[in-house]
């Protein structure tokens, strides 16, 4: 009977040692549909925290530094990854996708993208008041501490920055069925790129249809 407990004792404490690690919780999180659009526009050009570990590792170093890569793995497993996000709104023209727009027309070929961006341009109201990122319009997807950039606290001795994002405010069409934003993350897997993001909202549910790259460095 003893061994018996003794072996129902080992199980239990081997299934909670694999028991996933749960996923941080953002507590200032309101749900609403200026949330819904930041938050899928963060996840859509920001991999999960295991997927970002494993390119990492094939960033850093070659495949035949071993050594050097089983001391990524090692510092990884127990490291945290920050995503740190500027504390002001980027502010962007007024016509911003009206230029867009025409600049599309001009130098890209790809029609479909055009005329996404043409029945976007005139109903999306942008403005260019200031304003500043609010953390409870970003839910927590994945293992990363996420942190206002002026408000990070001391980093513990062992981090990874997985990216430094700016964004626009998201602006919306009048009925709210049509959402843009415009982001940029630096660091990470890539030295800086810019992104104009355009959403749709179908069944209460918005939708990412078009991410576009417009600049890369």
């Amino acid at each position: 009977m003893n061994k018996l407990l003794q072996l129902i004792l080992a199980l239990l404490i081997f299934a909670s040692c694999r028991h996933p690690k749960p996923k941080p919780i953002n507590k200032l999180y309101v749900p609403s549909d200026e949330a819904a659009v930041t938050t899928l526009a963060f996840n859509y050009i920001m991999p999960s925290d295991s997927t970002l570990k494993k390119h990492l590792i094939k960033y850093k170093f070659p495949a035949s530094e071993t050594d050097n890569i089983e001391q990524l793995k090692s510092q990884l497993d127990t490291a945290r990854l920050y995503v740190f996000i500027a504390d002001t709104l980027m502010r962007i023209p007024e016509d911003y996708l009206k230029k867009q727009a025409k600049d599309r027309h001009r130098n890209d070929k790809d029609i479909v993208k055009n005329m996404l961006v043409d029945s976007w341009a005139p109903e999306v109201i942008i403005n260019e008041k200031p304003g500043i990122f609010q953390l409870k319009n970003l839910a927590f997807t994945y293992n990363y501490e996420y942190s206002l950039y002026n408000q990070r606290k001391k980093l513990p001795p062992v981090f990874f920055n997985a990216g430094m994002f700016r964004m626009s405010a998201v602006f919306f069409n009048h009925n709210k069925t049509k959402a843009f934003a415009y982001i940029e993350k630096r660091g990470g897997l890539v030295v800086a790129q810019g992104y104009d993001i355009f959403l749709e909202k179908k069944k209460g549910n918005w939708f990412v249809v078009l991410c576009d790259i417009d600049w890369s460095s």
